[in-house]
């Protein structure tokens, strides 16, 4: 399907609106005059009549007979009128049959021949009007009044208005193509002026490829929605760009993560495979190998775990769950890892159960990676486990006495493969991924993950849930609104 240009288009409704609003006015200029004309036409008959009917009242018949001689001035205004005035007077006879006798300029008073004996004053007037009308036709109006034994026809001719009306018709006929021309071009051109400016959005926005996404769209462009527009594209290579940033910064590293435990792995078979090892040594580097694989399919898992979560292709569960059983299976697991440490684990208060909605198993996930971060960076000191609650929301802290993060720091924490200290990251086991997929599994939940940390005195990671008021088996209520996220992050 070919598709037409957006000029060509507006162009062709523009003109086709032309066309009807230029036929349309030329339409109403005629019927306008036509109408015009026509009233002009009947005030003038109304004139005549009352001229004539006036004249008629000053009239009086001093024998009675029917063939009185009119007045002067009568006779006079009939002239002038010529042919356009008739007037018709009925009496009875000595038998009381209707006599109709008629008058007109220059003529005396004669009696209407051919009327039925028994003709009523109705049937004379339709018959002088029927006899009109087949003389005038379209090209003549008649006017018909009746004073008192009078009755009063007076006829005049459309031509003189007929003629200018149709030179007006011809005119519009002939001058409506030309301004329809004229019109269209005046509509592309116009079409062309506006759409300039998406013109230069389109080449600026064609020009942008993935070496120049820090280019924007320059604003603004003299149009209001094409500027919106233009800032909608910006807003749009903002978010490419960042994702695009983010792909490579994650692929590096990613490359970076995994090369790690293959080069171990590597230089392990190279120095198993040498002649002469002992097979305690090919024993210890068979673990050490085996070490490495289980770091980097933990890697991987992660990885493709955030892969899945940022597709929305994780699967989760959303019912309540009791949020405090969770958290004391946790702190039984923290406990564990503490063990053979100056390490305290413990919990605030004993709460009575709390009800949030969401997966109760990535719940757990995301407590661990908290628990695990904890322990991993609190070298002696206290975890303590605590329930909170903010309106809609219910949420589980896990706070340290660790180092704390400082505050140029904590809007990085969350970052994939991000580390306050590689080297000592590295030595204490982490990915660098453990904050990521807990704050990426708390959103996909609809909560999130707020931290609060002081340098030297500790940290304290909160995850926050969407409320569910009761168990299960008494109905869950739906979530409130997520409360403010807390400033400051932390890696893992």
């Amino acid at each position: 399907m070919i598709e037409r240009r957006l000029s060509t288009v507006l162009t062709t409704r523009f003109s086709r609106l032309a066309w009807a609003a230029l036929a349309s006015y030329a339409l109403l200029v005629v019927v306008i005059f036509a109408v015009a004309a026509e009233a002009v036409l009947r005030r003038s008959l109304e004139h005549s009549a009352d001229v004539i009917q006036s004249l008629l009242g000053a009239y009086t018949d001093s024998t009675g007979g029917p063939g009185s001689v009119l007045p002067a001035t009568l006779a006079d205004q009939l002239l002038v009128m010529g042919g356009q005035v008739v007037i018709t007077r009925t009496t009875r006879n000595a038998g009381g049959v209707p006599q109709v006798y008629f008058v007109s300029a220059g003529m005396p008073a004669k009696r209407l021949e051919g009327l039925p004996a028994a003709a009523s004053p109705e049937q004379v007037r339709q018959v002088l009007l029927a006899a009109i009308a087949q003389r005038a036709r379209w090209r003549y109006r008649a006017l018909h009044r009746a004073a008192g034994a009078f009755d009063i026809y007076i006829v005049a001719s459309r031509e003189p208005y007929a003629i200018a009306l149709a030179a007006l018709t011809l005119a519009a006929a002939l001058l409506l193509p030309l301004a329809a021309l004229r019109a269209r071009g005046a509509a592309r051109h116009a079409v062309a002026e506006a759409l300039e400016p998406l013109q230069r959005v389109t080449t600026a926005t064609r020009a942008i490829g993935p070496a120049e996404l820090g280019k924007r769209i320059e604003r603004p462009t003299g149009q209001a929605e094409i500027t919106e527009l233009a800032d909608s594209i910006n807003r749009m290579l903002e978010r490419v760009d960042r994702a695009h940033r983010a792909l490579e910064s994650f692929t590096a590293d990613a490359s970076h993560e995994l090369r790690t435990p293959l080069t171990h792995l590597r230089a392990q078979v190279q120095w198993a495979s040498t002649e002469g090892r002992s097979e305690a040594a090919i024993r210890e580097a068979l673990v050490a190998m085996e070490r490495e694989l289980e770091r980097a399919t933990k890697l991987v898992e992660e990885l493709l775990l955030i892969a899945r979560g940022e597709n929305r292709q994780v699967t989760l569960a959303h019912a309540p769950f009791d949020l405090t059983a969770v958290m004391d299976e946790v702190k039984e697991i923290t406990d564990a890892m503490a063990t053979g440490r100056d390490l305290q684990v413990g919990v605030a208060a004993s709460p009575a159960p709390v009800w949030a909605v969401g997966d109760a198993d990535r719940t757990r996930h995301i407590l661990l990676n908290l628990a695990s971060n904890a322990v991993r960076y609190t070298a002696s000191g206290t975890i303590t486990f605590a329930v909170r609650e903010n309106g809609g929301f219910v949420g589980v802290s896990v706070a340290d006495t660790g180092p704390g993060i400082a505050p140029e720091h904590l809007e990085r924490i969350f970052d994939r493969f991000f580390r306050i200290d590689q080297s000592r990251s590295r030595a204490l086991g982490g990915t660098g991924l453990g904050l990521a997929i807990a704050r990426l599994l708390a959103e996909l939940q609809g909560g999130n993950v707020a931290v609060e940390s002081t340098l030297g005195r500790g940290s304290t990671f909160t995850l926050w849930l969407p409320r569910a008021a009761v168990p299960v088996a008494r109905g869950a209520a739906a979530p409130g609104p997520a409360p403010a996220a807390q400033p400051g992050r932390r890696s893992d």
